[in-house]
């Protein structure tokens, strides 16, 4: 493991999702730290927050790797919420939703922890009916959850 990519602080997930190793760690801490602020935040319609968890980590993984492919994929769906709800701007949604299903593909269904087969289902049916996005959430570790205060400060602790 990178040092960079390294926090002790990240916690262990239930199950064994992919990014999770043999020896009981995540192989980057702070990868999953960027996904449970991430998809917090998300989850509480935070998605420019969110957004920016997922893209300050993206910066870390080399073109190509799987984490960036998944990240840029997250990048890309908080991106098209943020143009969804905040902007009424579908044509914009669709275009980053694309896109993010694009970075997916040969992403394994569990990474760190995100149920990725429900986010390519939603962004793939939101392209033709955007209410899809209306209530659904992203689910992590099997549960849903919700903006704590520590996401906000993480997210405002980034350099945007």
């Amino acid at each position: 493991m990178d040092d960079h990519t390294r926090d002790p602080t990240v916690e262990a997930p239930d199950g064994n999702p992919s990014g999770w190793r043999t020896d009981g760690q995540w192989e980057h801490e702070t990868l999953r730290r960027a996904v449970v602020h991430g998809v917090r935040l998300y989850n509480s319609g935070e998605f420019h927050e969110s957004h920016d968890c997922f893209e300050d980590e993206w910066y870390n993984y080399g073109r190509g790797s799987t984490e960036s492919k998944f990240l840029h994929g997250m990048v890309q769906v908080a991106a098209g919420a943020y143009k969804h709800f905040d902007f009424e701007d579908d044509d914009g949604m669709r275009s980053l939703f694309r896109t993010s299903l694009q970075y997916f593909r040969g992403v394994p269904n569990d990474f760190y922890g995100v149920d990725l087969l429900d986010v390519r289902t939603t962004v793939t049916n939101a392209l033709s009916d955007p209410s899809a996005l209306h209530g659904w959430q992203i689910r992590l570790d099997g549960e849903y959850p919700t903006c704590r205060p520590e996401d906000i400060e993480f997210a405002e602790s980034l350099e945007h």
